[in-house]
């Protein structure tokens, strides 16, 4: 199994595709599990828990602070 470069709490964002999202765990099958992602693609977040395979890790990077903030305004916005 490829090793994890996040962890819990991390805020990663693919800068391509500008989807975001917060590390809830990594499974034991290999995936992250976040307790929000934000879907740029379609403007959507998605329920929590969403998975993606550990081996997409190579496209996404750690969030600077002010990409923090604006996935949080997101979240707030889209939660209401």
């Amino acid at each position: 199994m490829v090793e994890a470069k996040f962890k819990k709490g991390d805020y990663i964002i693919n800068r391509t595709s500008k989807c975001m999202g917060i590390i809830k765990s990594v499974t034991p099958k290999g995936y992250y599990a976040f307790k929000e992602y934000y879907g740029a693609m379609f403007d959507e977040l998605k329920e929590e828990g969403y998975e993606l395979q550990i081996n997409y890790q190579k496209f996404f990077d750690l969030c600077t602070e002010e990409e923090k903030e604006k996935l949080d305004n997101i979240i707030k916005q889209k939660k209401g």
